[in-house]
């Protein structure tokens, strides 16, 4: 017997498998109807819907057959995913590949096989669709071809499988915002409309005393009501741009190199290189790529932002462990308080520090980088020495 060849892509393939969310899933008859039917137009008593996971064969379906799954090693199918069209053994007893496979000297006595890889818009083969006999045959031209038509209808069934997934993960998100959206109303009352108010006070005073703009008095409400329209104007922008991430960030996860991601950002935030920004070894990521993007710009802008050191340093480096990857992004800023770290990600918890341009935060962008961390299946932790630095920890699932 010859194992199956692992194909060139494997691990792409499989992160491609999984975003289907098909593994393990549940009976469905839509795809029982399928192996049905390729079982009675081949004339054939076996025919399953395999698709080939990092160890194992697992069946969608499978009409003739009790099992549910079985090794890969042993898989017809795992050879008929590195084809690109219709793969067939008439004769397994005199295959030297098959011939003493214990799915050939055993039950179910294969002899006979023609699978139909199972290849995705992006030509990833997810498994197959497959007839098998316990005695040696060969498809004439219609039966090959119904085969392959049904193939393509499990394709489409898989795909919709994926759609209704995102759409119930899009549904969930809303129901996250509006969840979120009655917290941010019962703050809109203190937080928001209390520099509006200052602003409608003042101005009522200017118009009351009839002050003129060379009376020094007049110059200090002025400048009053300004610096109340400019927070006034932070909150909103920053809001509006939390929940804009949350609707306009991509749908699709792809792969890219985080470098890419990383080189964009300090393209923005250090234009003039006056900051210390030192990259890790580029890794490629199978993610949101969009999301990425927000989540370092918020990051390092911070990093900057708050940094009294006069020369601001920002390391980001990468851990890789079996199954997960860690991104760290450390800085010798201010730091942050011990007994404020549990609390810096919530919603408009804003922390008394005043950054080198002499500005206040908002209390949103932190809040905003947990929220993509956590829509990007990661997790975000910070750790932090006041006078030392800071240093924000992203894990997520390579």
């Amino acid at each position: 017997m010859i194992e199956p060849k692992i194909p060139l892509n494997e691990a792409r393939r499989l992160r491609i498998l999984e975003e289907y969310q098909i593994l393990d899933s549940g009976q469905e008859d839509e795809y029982d109807d399928i192996t049905k039917l390729a079982s009675e137009i081949c004339e054939s008593p076996i025919s399953t819907i395999s698709l080939i996971d990092t160890n194992r064969q697992w069946f969608k379906s499978a009409h003739g057959l009790s099992d549910t799954e079985t090794p890969r090693a042993l898989s017809f199918c795992a050879h008929a995913i590195n084809d690109v069209d219709m793969f067939v053994v008439e004769d397994a007893r005199k295959d030297i590949r098959f011939h003493d496979s214990p799915l050939v000297t055993g039950d179910p006595n294969i002899v006979f096989y023609a699978g139909v890889p199972l290849i995705d818009k992006d030509g990833y083969a997810l498994g197959t669709l497959c007839v098998i006999d316990s005695k040696t045959k060969k498809l004439n031209a219609f039966q090959e071809k119904a085969l392959r038509t049904l193939s393509h209808q499990v394709l489409k069934l898989i795909e919709l499988k994926k759609a209704n997934f995102k759409l119930t993960t899009k549904n969930n998100l809303l129901k996250e915002s509006y969840t979120e959206l009655e917290r941010f109303a019962q703050v809109v009352s203190h937080d928001i409309k209390s520099p509006l108010n200052n602003i409608l006070g003042l101005t009522d005073l200017l118009k009351d005393e009839h002050c003129q703009i060379k009376n020094p008095e007049a110059k200090l409400y002025i400048d009053l009501v300004k610096e109340s329209s400019e927070k006034l104007k932070d909150y909103i922008d920053a809001t509006l741009r939390a929940y804009k991430n949350k609707t306009l960030l991509s749908d699709e996860k792809e792969f890219f190199h985080l470098n890419t991601v990383l080189k964009g950002c300090i393209q923005l935030l250090n234009p003039l290189n006056e900051f210390e920004i030192n990259l890790p070894e580029n890794l490629e990521i199978f993610n949101y790529k969009g999301i990425f993007e927000q989540i370092f710009l918020n990051l390092i802008s911070n990093s900057i932002k708050y940094n009294d050191k006069p020369k601001v340093i920002i390391d980001i480096s990468v851990l890789t462990e079996e199954g997960y990857y860690t991104i760290i992004v450390k800085d010798n800023g201010i730091g942050i308080e011990e007994d404020q770290l549990e609390n810096i990600f919530g919603m408009f918890v804003i922390l008394d520090k005043i950054d080198r341009f002499n500005n206040k935060g908002t209390g949103i962008g932190l809040s905003t980088v947990k929220s993509l961390v956590e829509r990007a299946d990661g997790k975000i932790t910070v750790k932090s020495t006041v006078d030392v630095g800071t240093k924000f920890i992203l894990k997520f699932k390579a």
